[in-house]
């Protein structure tokens, strides 16, 4: 970038352009949504004059801005329905105390702009909008002293809410959600396990918008779903380049499903693994036995076998009733690819309840990761100078 042009780049647009079906979108809303809202007006309020209704009080124009936020940014803090309702009309009732009081227009003008504001920021309320119906209360007093403070609610508020509902019916049919959160659960709760997971209370996440003066651009719940997609983003890049093929054991001792508890006991301790697969006869992957699952099921009293002698003469063999790998294996495990980079393996494993990872093609294992190779995998990452002797 050029010298001349770099003084002028803050002046520059500081959004990126909506997607072409993201314009279309909002603006046949906003068109749909005024004009219903019109109707409704019409339908809904009196007449306050005696050839009909004022078209100054049909409806406000600050309503415009009210769409374009609703529609366009139906997920900003300022959008929501508390900020709407509740900044539009305790807006327009400022403006009218302000003109019912004040009788000086230019101090009028600017008196009902800065008590609305105060009464938004105070109220959680903010909605710019809101400060066009404070003033545009005070250019049409004339109008507004007529009905006096009932112009807070009718229009200011039937239009805020009927619009409202036109939205959210218009945002459900067009497959968005609106309103985007409830206001008393302003922040969302982290709650995952994963190892990389970051751990942030609501109060915490408040609190870094708050420190960085973006409270009112973009709410805590918003931040927490930036937090948590922007993990998963790096998750997938963290340690680029190192992926399962480099880190599995290929030579993995298997389990066929028809093999009895006693030899798989026996085949833990020769050869002193704490995770093994089991593999059908097709060669095709079925689940995993790790030495917690055998110890828990050979203590389980319902899975003794009862040595009665009447229950024996009732049996008609022992063999029916041996217990093999696929009574004790677990099938819901978390698998990979050969391709599957480091850090997805390491949410994998860092949930706590899963000691291994089974890497498949086609459904057959090719490998298999542990939490030995993950550490070991994780050395190397940090220490690549100790690898090279």
């Amino acid at each position: 970038m050029s010298k001349w042009r770099r003084p002028f780049r803050p002046l520059g647009p500081a959004v990126a352009r909506p997607r072409a079906r993201e314009i279309l979108r909002a603006c046949i809303g906003a068109g749909i949504g005024l004009v219903a809202c019109t109707f409704l007006v019409r339908l809904t309020m009196t007449p306050a004059t005696g050839t009909g209704l004022d078209p100054t009080l049909l409806m406000i124009s600050p309503l415009g801005g009210t769409a374009m936020l609703v529609f366009a940014v139906p997920s900003s803090p300022l959008a929501q329905p508390w900020s709407v309702i509740i900044g539009n009309t305790v807006s327009a009732l400022v403006g009218v105390a302000v003109v019912m009081t004040v009788t000086e227009p230019w101090l009028a003008l600017g008196l009902s702009v800065t008590l609305a504001m105060i009464a938004m920021m105070l109220l959680r309320a903010m909605h710019p909008p809101a400060a066009g119906v404070a003033l545009g209360t005070v250019l049409t007093a004339e109008s507004v002293r007529a009905v006096g403070f009932s112009y807070a609610f009718m229009p200011v508020m039937l239009d805020s809410a009927l619009l409202l509902l036109v939205a959210a019916a218009f945002h459900y049919m067009t497959g968005r959600v609106y309103p985007f959160r409830q206001p008393a659960e302003h922040a969302p709760q982290i709650t995952t396990k994963a190892g990389l997971q970051p751990r942030l209370d609501p109060e915490e996440l408040q609190e870094i918008l708050q420190d960085r003066r973006l409270d009112a651009n973009i709410g805590a719940a918003d931040l927490g779903l930036l937090i948590d997609a922007a993990h998963q983003a790096a998750a997938k890049h963290l340690f680029d380049g190192v992926a399962c093929a480099q880190m599995m054991t290929r030579d993995v001792v298997m389990l066929r499903p028809d093999m009895p508890l006693g030899q798989v006991a026996q085949t833990f301790r020769d050869h002193r693994v704490r995770t093994l697969p089991v593999v059908g006869p097709d060669g095709l992957y079925q689940g995993l036995v790790t030495e917690t699952d055998l110890v828990r099921h050979m203590h389980d009293p319902a899975t003794k076998p009862e040595t009665g002698v009447l229950t024996r003469l009732l049996r008609p063999s022992r063999e029916a009733v041996v217990p093999v790998a696929a009574d004790v294996m677990n099938r819901s495990v978390g698998t990979a690819t050969a391709a599957t980079p480091l850090g997805v393996l390491i949410d994998l494993l860092a949930e706590g309840g899963q000691q291994a990872v089974p890497v498949l093609e086609d459904g057959r294992l090719i490998g298999l990761v542990s939490r030995s190779d993950l550490i070991a995998a994780l050395a190397r990452a940090h220490h690549p100078d100790s690898t090279q002797t």
